[in-house]
């Protein structure tokens, strides 16, 4: 679950840089391209449904963007995005520090798949992103941008899916339970993180209970036991 929290944690501050970089970008108003730029990041297939920038008064919203698993675990989404809002300080993004005035997210599904040999889809993918930063040259427009604060945090999350192909292979949904979220006056990476761990950690026994979703009760032939009120006692 610790694995889970960070990736999330990842996923979820890289898909704000990269939103904030292509609201600063003048290339990048066609959603083709965004796709194309979130594609060469992460090493997945992207579908994004819209996008919406405003650079001059520090805006950007995304709506409906869905990563794609890769074939090898199917290939269905893996990361559902219903919304990303993002309200930044226009000046201190052009100097590579990120100021956010109000950070709106909504995780409409995540989807784990375990493979035969026991292996994540998540072990997959974080994998294929180091090995792109690994191959990466530093430019101007890559350098690490740094975090300097966050004024509100609106948070979702939905529903949390758990595919294991070593099992039945079918899908379990599970609801996360985390709704509209306010986290307010975080000052750096350390007190975000700090502030998110008891909220992560909900949604994670929501899903995982000590581990992985609970098992579904044995079948037996054994008839259900009856009811107090059911039960009688034989006349003599």
């Amino acid at each position: 679950m610790k694995f889970l929290f960070k990736w999330t944690l990842r996923l979820l501050l890289l898909l704000v840089v990269l939103l904030v970089i292509l609201a600063l970008s003048a290339d990048t108003i066609v959603t083709s391209i965004a796709e194309g730029k979130l594609r060469k990041q992460t090493g997945l297939e992207v579908r994004l449904g819209k996008l919406e920038l405003r650079p001059w008064s520090g805006r950007a919203r995304v709506e409906k963007l869905v990563f794609y698993n890769p074939a090898e675990f199917g290939g269905g989404p893996l990361v559902d995005i219903a919304e990303l809002h993002v309200e930044y300080d226009p000046a201190l993004a052009r100097e590579r520090k990120l100021h956010l005035n109000v950070l709106r997210f909504n995780l409409a599904e995540l989807h784990i798949v375990v493979d035969k040999d026991g292996r994540s889809n998540l072990d997959g993918v974080r994998a294929t992103v180091e090995e792109i930063r690994r191959g990466k040259t530093v430019t101007r427009t890559n350098v690490p941008m740094e975090f300097a604060g966050l004024d509100m945090l609106n948070l979702t999350l939905g529903k949390g899916t758990w595919t294991d192909l070593r099992n039945s292979g079918t899908p379990r949904e599970f609801n996360l339970g985390i709704r509209n979220e306010v986290l307010q006056d975080i000052k750096d990476s350390r007190e975000l993180i700090a502030k998110l761990t008891p909220v992560f950690m909900r949604a994670g026994l929501a899903f995982f209970g000590v581990g992985q979703p609970a098992p579904e009760p044995a079948t037996t032939n054994r008839p259900p036991a009856l009811k107090p009120s059911e039960a009688s006692v034989p006349k003599p």
